[in-house]
């Protein structure tokens, strides 16, 4: 195992592996990483079944293969293409590089499991060796690019900027590109997808701590800061912690040429508050180039504790309807709006443990899934578990919560630096519906086994029970 270093970015912590070489930060094109499988392609251990859920640990032993195996990388993204194109990314921490796994599948049936996702190999790395490999953020093009594939974006953290890594043929080769943007330091990007070539990459500003958003109008060759999120005058510029971006690709802006995007991000409810107690929610009609700060006033009845449990998450449904789920470190609340985020309505508490973090929401045409960590312990017994609650209506009641994979055992920190222990989980993960509405999970393990220091990426795959619909 690599010795490993402490990189600090801003309020959080990341490995770091020792073997930085000449190429990190470089530009490198046409990185070719696997084909898909081909049939008997080697597999490496089981799945298991829980709740109506595949699920294993990802293998990272042989490039090209499927199967369930063994990895090292944490804070996992999942997103399913139009062309249900299942991907996960995660990272190894900076210098390591960052993972990706792929198949073609569908929910809702026994030959959908977990061992099915193929290991495609590093696309921010050249042979596991680069800066990038800090947090980690995934898209999928909803259209087709000119090479007949929906372009898959894997964004991830370098030293001091961001790489984003893109693929145009379902993830068998990468090409890189260094983000010079916001140098010299920043921190937890995001980024989201729309048309054939263009997308959105955000990230906090470590030298402000404003959110800087980028645009790409070439396949992710090449980004331009266009605008922050946040007005520099307002004190919230200084005081967020941001969550994630969404693209609308179903509705039509009213900017000629436009389009909705959505960016979440948490701050004090007050310009002389502490506690980043209420959930705002940036709102771009013309693709990212002006942005209007919403505030979601019902959120900040949800307790002292602050809403940073970890990250605020929303999701646009295929009809414009806006969710938005967050956690005030003990339950998971679920806010609404179908005007653009004009105007909101929030849910009574959805999760069902005794203490939720981490929530993670995808909306879809038929009601929408959530994630979250939970558990109803205390202390270093505690066993945290992935939770899988869904609505199969686009209101904020009926929501059926299942406990599905325990995943942690011990105390949850969430304090970057200040962590001596409890970090296996590390700060998000993640849910996505297929084109069919069967839903897909990644999440962190403990490793080796719970009560392990070290961490894994995990998948599931539903096989039973209640789809919703499609996404957007």
């Amino acid at each position: 195992m690599p010795q490993e270093a402490i990189i600090v970015l801003g309020k959080r912590t990341w490995r770091r592996t020792a073997i930085l070489g000449a190429v990190a930060g470089a530009a490198v094109t046409g990185l070719v990483l696997a084909s898909l499988p081909a049939s008997g392609a080697l597999t490496v251990g089981a799945a298991a079944t829980v709740g109506g859920f595949s699920y294993g640990q990802l293998q990272t032993q042989t490039v090209g293969a499927a199967g369930c195996g063994t990895n090292t990388a944490a804070e996992p993204s999942v997103h399913v293409s139009r062309g249900n194109l299942v991907g996960v990314a995660s990272e190894e921490g900076l210098g390591g590089g960052s993972e990706y796994w792929r198949a073609h599948q569908v929910g809702g049936a026994s030959g959908a499991g977990a061992c099915q996702l193929a290991y495609s190999g590093q696309p921010n790395a050249v042979h596991g060796v680069g800066a990038s490999g800090g947090d980690v953020d995934t898209a999928f093009a909803p259209a087709l690019s000119s090479h007949g594939t929906y372009r898959i974006y894997v964004a991830s953290l370098n030293l001091g900027s961001v790489n984003v890594a893109t693929s145009d043929d379902d993830g068998a080769t990468f090409s890189q590109t260094p983000v010079q943007g916001g140098l010299p330091l920043d921190d937890r990007e995001w980024i989201a997808a729309y048309g054939a070539d263009t997308s959105l990459l955000s990230y906090h500003d470590i030298a402000t701590n404003n959110i800087d958003i980028l645009r790409s109008d070439n396949g992710g060759q090449l980004y331009t800061q266009i605008a922050q999120a946040i007005p520099p005058t307002d004190d919230k510029a200084s005081s967020n912690e941001l969550g994630n971006l969404v693209i609308d690709h179903d509705n039509a802006s009213p900017t000629p040429g436009g389009f909705w995007a959505y960016q979440s991000f948490v701050a004090p409810s007050t310009a002389t508050g502490s506690e980043e107690n209420e959930a705002f929610l940036a709102v771009s009609s013309d693709g990212g180039h002006t942005w209007t700060d919403k505030p979601i006033p019902c959120t900040t009845k949800f307790g002292k504790n602050g809403l940073a449990h970890n990250f605020p998450n929303v999701s646009v449904a295929p009809n414009g309807t806006l969710f938005y789920a967050v956690s005030n470190d003990s339950a998971v609340y679920v806010a609404k709006s179908t005007d653009h985020g004009n105007t909101w309505s929030c849910s009574a508490p959805v999760s069902t443990s005794k203490r939720a973090i981490f929530p993670w929401i995808v909306a879809t045409s038929a009601g929408e899934d959530l994630v979250y960590y939970g558990t109803d312990g205390t202390g270093p017994s505690a066993v945290w578990s992935v939770y899988f609650a869904q609505n199969r209506t686009q209101s904020l009641t009926g929501w059926s919560n299942s406990k599905l994979m325990p995943v942690h055992q011990g105390d949850v920190c969430e304090g970057g630096i200040s962590c001596s222990g409890g970090r296996q989980l590390f700060d998000d993960f993640g849910v996505d519906t297929d084109q069919s509405g069967w839903a897909h999970i990644t999440y962190s393990h403990d490793a080796p086994d719970l009560g392990g220091s070290g961490s894994y990426t995990g998948y599931a795959v539903q096989q039973t029970g209640r789809p919703v619909g499609r996404p957007n």
